[in-house]
């Protein structure tokens, strides 16, 4: 199997093992309907599922240590397959609550393994950035078969399509493990014998950006409503803004490190946190469709530069594989922050909060990058080829 298909396999196994993300925002604030459950059951379950792919994706190498990374992959998209049948057939919304928590547990399994391997492959701003780009196309992909699904067959086929999905990343990583079994740790590398505040701190900046852009992207179709843009319309929206979150994920490949690694951060950090504030302010259809657009712009073209960091900060690959965990953890603590803030001022203090988080999470993200020292030539060049 050449490379690039090897990556572009691993590239789709990473953007189903973020699904649940991408799926979240259609069901948690609608659920309740199918459910007869408070409105509020979705947001807890969906957090509650999200957490659980983070913890897995934090502890696979710990605790699957005597599979490869392609064998966890395979069997945890399995297990991800049968999570999302029964939640398509469950009309018991706790046996509905522990299948979506084992669909995220499954999904973060996946993520380990998958992003295990793209770190190995290639540099981690570049690797990323086309990850990113894998991921926008396969969520815009996503939303419009889903608006199609539901329109036609109701939510119950949402769970339906993870399902399938789950399935064929199953066939897709058994073709892997047939050509390479690649070990959990990458070969050569030494654990860390030190303590390093950055880490914790680059942590911090991930994690604290996710919780305020989901405060917002995770009840858009909530707020799309109150603008007057239905639910089914609304999956057209957010398939229109994977343009954004695609052209976003190519600019960052293209600018690379050419602007070194804390400008366009800093950058993209600020005119999110103009965006979140606007979008939930608005009135206007089609003001608010270009928020959803633009959060999704902003947000692929910093996620390369904060696992530049996080490489950075540890070359044997460890820390950012434990990425997809930060990301997991954040996107789950975006709409309990927004059910927080929806009781206290509505939906427009929630997006100023989520502003604020995300304009700490740049600072954070300038102190620690600038501590890390300035990014040299030799080292962006590094960041820039192939690894073996």
């Amino acid at each position: 199997m050449k490379p690039t298909q090897r990556v572009l396999i691993l590239a789709f196994a990473n953007s189903v093992g973020f699904s649940a993300t991408t799926a979240m925002s259609l069901w948690i604030t609608s659920v309740d309907q199918i459910l007869s459950t408070p409105s509020w059951w979705g947001s807890v379950v969906g957090s509650a599922q999200l957490g659980a792919a983070a913890l897995a994706n934090f502890v696979a190498p710990y605790v699957l240590r005597n599979l490869t990374c392609e064998q966890l992959v395979r069997v945890a998209a399995a297990l991800a397959s049968i999570s999302g049948a029964i939640m398509a057939l469950s009309s018991d919304a706790n046996l509905f609550a522990a299948a979506a928590i084992g669909l995220g547990l499954s999904l973060g399994f996946v993520l380990s393994g998958a992003n295990a391997l793209l770190a190995r492959a290639h540099s981690v701003q570049g690797a990323y950035a086309t990850a990113q780009i894998c991921e926008v196309a396969f969520a815009a992909c996503f939303y419009l078969l889903s608006g199609i699904l539901i329109g036609s067959f109701g939510l119950w086929s949402l769970f339906a399509l993870l399902s399938l999905l789950g399935l064929a990343v199953t066939v897709a990583a058994h073709f892997l493990a047939m050509q390479e079994q690649s070990p959990r740790e990458a070969p050569g590398t030494q654990p860390l014998g030190y303590f390093d505040w950055r880490m914790p701190a680059a942590a911090v900046a991930f994690v604290v950006f996710f919780i305020g852009q989901s405060s917002f992207l995770q009840h858009q179709v909530a707020i799309g409503s109150l603008v007057g843009i239905e639910h089914v319309a609304m999956t057209r929206v957010m398939a229109i803004a994977m343009i954004g979150g695609f052209l976003g994920a190519v600019a960052s490949k293209v600018v690379g490190l050419r602007a070194g690694l804390v400008a366009p951060v800093l950058f993209t950090t600020f005119a999110l946190s103009l965006v979140l504030v606007t979008g939930p302010v608005t009135d206007n259809k089609i003001v608010f469709a270009l928020c959803v657009v633009f959060t999704q712009a902003f947000t692929m073209a910093t996620v390369p530069y904060f696992f530049t960091l996080l490489s950075k900060l540890d070359p044997t690959g460890r820390f950012p594989s434990r990425g997809p965990a930060l990301l997991l953890i954040g996107v789950a603590g975006g709409p309990l922050v927004a059910e927080l803030f929806l009781n206290l001022g509505g939906y427009p203090l929630g997006g100023f909060a989520g502003a604020i988080l995300v304009l700490f999470s740049g600072g954070v993200f300038f102190l620690t990058a600038r501590s890390s020292g300035k990014m040299t030539k030799r080292e962006a060049a590094d960041f820039a080829a192939p690894r073996r």
